[in-house]
């Protein structure tokens, strides 16, 4: 028997099952992402942060006025496309003056990227925020940042 022509049924066909699978590849992979980790199973990583730990620094980085009103901003200019958000750096606490902080950036989370507005250490029990300057590599304390920075006028002028 000759071989058959390809028909563009059989391509559509075999289009709709590519697709099918990088859908379920890629559920599986967000699954796989999302759940929940034994620290104490076999390859888990006991060094990691995980959400529960990091989130009274977040909420209090997410409390500055400057975050709000930078979240705002983001989101009316943008028509609701775009959000604020904060974005852990790195999931190792780090070590200043002998008290471990979280690295933590403010972002504007577009479909397309992330975008950094700015760079944070927030201690573990959120009660002290720096300013991390990625220019110079010093970390500041909010008031100087603000003195120096003015983030407010940012919103203002764009």
């Amino acid at each position: 028997m000759p071989p058959r022509a390809s028909t563009s049924r059989t391509t559509i066909i075999a289009g709709i099952l590519a697709g099918l699978l990088a859908a379920g590849l890629g559920a599986f992979y967000v699954h796989e992402q999302s759940a929940p980790r034994d620290e104490h199973a076999p390859g888990a990583s006991a060094g990691t942060a995980a959400p529960e730990k990091n989130a009274r620094a977040v909420d209090a980085l997410m409390a500055l006025p400057e975050i709000k009103a930078w979240s705002a901003h983001i989101e009316k200019a943008s028509g609701g496309r775009a959000h604020g958000a904060v974005m852990e750096t790195s999931p190792e606490a780090r070590l200043i003056d002998g008290q471990p902080y979280y690295d933590l950036n403010f972002v504007e989370n577009t479909p397309d990227a992330a975008h950094r507005w700015e760079s944070f250490v927030v201690s573990q029990d959120g009660k002290r925020i720096l300013v991390d300057d990625v220019v110079s590599g010093e970390l500041i304390s909010l008031e100087q940042w603000r003195k120096d920075n003015a983030p407010m006028q940012r919103i203002a002028t764009q």
